[in-house]
């Protein structure tokens, strides 16, 4: 297959390395070029990886962007690309008007990471879907909300999980006794993470809250939070509400790392307290690692975790309820090994990076072998 993979997006999140990844991982098998954005972050992954084909484009706001539909059609042509697959809602225009400026007319597949906030049924977001042969949801539920608010498209929707690698390597109990200390933490302290950019959303706050309200039942509890902060100046908020409860010294901020799972690896249990995250990857993350993970009841992690069978599951915004569970793992070592062997079967199952992108090539094939949809 001759696959394109375009993401314009500037940013660099999970959305944007899905796209990266997915780059990586069709091209061992397929011709694959990608289209990114011209000084966009994601361009220094690509730039470590110089096997891969790469076009730079600059974003354009048009809600009918001719200038690069025009240019990106005259390369589908050329490279006789059989799937335009997109990961950014605002590429979405660029792609439909691509397809329909080519002669060769490839499937464009949509994989969908967020949520759709509003009814699709005008004309303008007609004709775009219109000429959408495929839209791959990351969960059922937000596979169900785009059924609901693209009625027309709803035949092409489907989900299709993401997937994550299992951590390059497993550390034995000396390694991690060693990595603990060289971060402040001792060999029996029970440690919490939660691993994401320090932002409001992300729920760092309901964490340090949930520590205080375990000192105060006389729990030592620590927590390690790992991630870079989006505003600057947040992470100083977090230490001023730390140091305001009492638990500043239970608490070790590490920053952005390259590798989370081996970090993951150091923890009693992973934590995402994210108030409503559309899949959470941090989850199937830590669970391949082998840890115990707790997420927000909202969203798509209900799906990830089965409440009391894979990991366990807190009212969201509730500090309260997070420190229960987060209690029920301190006094209970046996559920938490449970809930971290279970975890990772599932995981290793359904969250397997291989099986994934095995899933991907499925259904572009399948794409191919049948009919192109009527473009009405």
């Amino acid at each position: 297959m001759n696959i394109l993979e375009l993401c314009l997006s500037p940013s660099l999140g999970g959305l944007e390395l899905y796209a990266f990844r997915s780059s990586l991982a069709l091209s061992g098998k397929h011709h694959v070029i990608s289209v990114i954005v011209t000084d966009g972050k994601l361009a220094g992954r690509y730039a470590e990886n110089p096997e891969l084909e790469v076009r730079h484009y600059r974003y354009s706001r048009s809600y009918l962007p001719l200038t690069n539909a025009r240019k990106l059609a005259a390369l589908i042509d050329e490279n006789d690309i059989d799937i335009l697959h997109m990961h950014w809602g605002n590429d979405l225009a660029l792609a439909a008007l691509a397809k329909t400026l080519s002669a060769k007319k490839p499937r464009l597949v949509y994989t969908r990471q967020m949520l759709i906030t509003r009814m699709k049924n005008d004309i303008y977001h007609r004709f775009l879907y219109r000429r959408m042969d495929l839209m791959l949801t990351i969960t059922r539920a937000l596979e169900k909300s785009a059924q609901e608010l693209i009625p027309y498209a709803a035949a092409r929707i489907t989900t299709l999980y993401y997937g994550v690698k299992s951590p390059a390597s497993f550390l034995d109990a000396e390694n991690i006794g060693k990595q603990r200390a060289s971060l402040g933490f001792d060999a029996d302290d029970f440690i919490a993470g939660l691993f994401g950019r320090l932002e409001h959303g992300k729920g760092q706050h309901l964490l340090i809250e949930a520590l205080a309200a375990a000192k105060k039942d006389g729990i030592d509890m620590k927590a390690l939070l790992v991630g870079h902060e989006m505003t600057p100046g947040y992470i100083d908020t977090l230490k001023q509400l730390a140091d305001e409860l009492g638990v500043s010294s239970n608490i070790v901020f590490s920053g952005f790392v390259p590798d989370p799972q081996a970090l993951m690896q150091l923890c009693d249990c992973v934590v995402l307290a994210t108030f409503e995250e559309t899949f959470g990857l941090v989850l199937p993350e830590a669970m391949r690692a082998g840890v115990a993970v707790l997420g927000s009841n909202a969203g798509g992690v209900p799906e990830i975790i089965k409440h009391e069978q894979t990991g366990l599951l807190f009212e969201t915004r509730d500090a309260r309820s997070l420190y229960a569970q987060l209690a029920r793992l301190y006094n209970q070592p046996a559920l938490k090994q449970r809930l971290a062997a279970n975890g990772k079967r599932r995981a290793d199952e359904d969250f397997n990076e291989h099986k994934h992108f095995d899933e991907l090539e499925r259904h572009f094939s399948t794409l191919l072998g049948g009919h192109q949809p009527a473009e009405l």
